[in-house]
């Protein structure tokens, strides 16, 4: 008979010392325990699913998204603001209003195609139409400098349709008239006052009354400067749309 190495003799010695451990050596057992732990890993497996989208976007696996518009959509929008411009400047203002509005609504349209679109209903006389254009392009242009000209385009139409001058004459409207006593001159009348500052550092003011209503007064070389009537509204301080 073959004698065990001493080693493995101990080993026997141990186990059949140890009751629990001869018990899970045991060939049938130890079946059953590799059982048991892929039905645990199993059912860990299934408890943990509900949680996965709760991991970081980082580690969930997704699908690549390409932003860039299609070469159709460039080449539809392109097509179409170039025939309403063409039908603009041909002075077929319906036409052109009907295909610049489909391009306006492309998200290709820095706000140009809506700014277009706002002159054809000015020169269709809808004017509201064009001020409610101008205002939306002033929000929603991609431009910083398009929604500044929208904004402006909105500011004149505005003025227009009320009646006032866009233009920087002296109105009743412009802020800052006062009372001032000024010798020789009427108590009825109210002044404006321009302040200046001299190249010497020397500070004055110089002020032009309600008579001067209509007049564009502007700074030249630092000094305020009488330039006659408004060009705009021919001094009259009103202005009309055309009808």
């Amino acid at each position: 008979m073959k004698v065990l190495p001493s080693k493995i003799s101990n080993l026997e010695s141990s186990l059949s010392a140890t009751p629990l451990l001869s018990i899970i050596f045991n060939g049938n057992n130890l079946k059953f325990i590799a059982l048991l732990l892929a039905l645990a890993l199993a059912v860990s497996t299934l408890l943990l699913l509900p949680f996965a989208s709760l991991l970081p976007a980082s580690a969930q696996t997704a699908e690549p998204q390409n932003n860039a518009p299609k070469d159709a959509e460039k080449v539809a929008f392109k097509t179409t603001y170039q025939k309403g411009a063409k039908l603009f400047q041909e002075k077929k203002y319906p036409a052109a209003a009907a295909s610049l509005a489909v391009a306006a609504q492309s998200p290709l349209d820095d706000g140009e195609a809506g700014i277009l679109l706002g002159y054809c209903f000015y020169e269709m006389h809808q004017y509201q139409k064009a001020l409610e254009q101008y205002k939306k392009v002033s929000e929603t242009g991609k431009l910083i400098s398009v929604k500044n000209r929208a904004q402006r385009l909105a500011a004149t139409l505005s003025s227009y349709m009320k009646g006032i001058c866009p233009g920087n004459c002296l109105k009743p409207s412009t802020p800052g008239w006062r009372k001032m006593d000024v010798p020789g001159k009427p108590d009825r009348l109210v002044w404006m006052v321009f302040p200046y500052l001299d190249p010497a550092g020397k500070g004055g003011s110089e002020y032009w009354s309600n008579d001067h209503m209509g007049e564009v007064i502007e700074y030249v070389n630092g000094r305020p400067i009488n330039k006659g009537p408004c060009p705009l509204c021919s001094g009259t301080g009103k202005v009309s749309l055309p009808k």
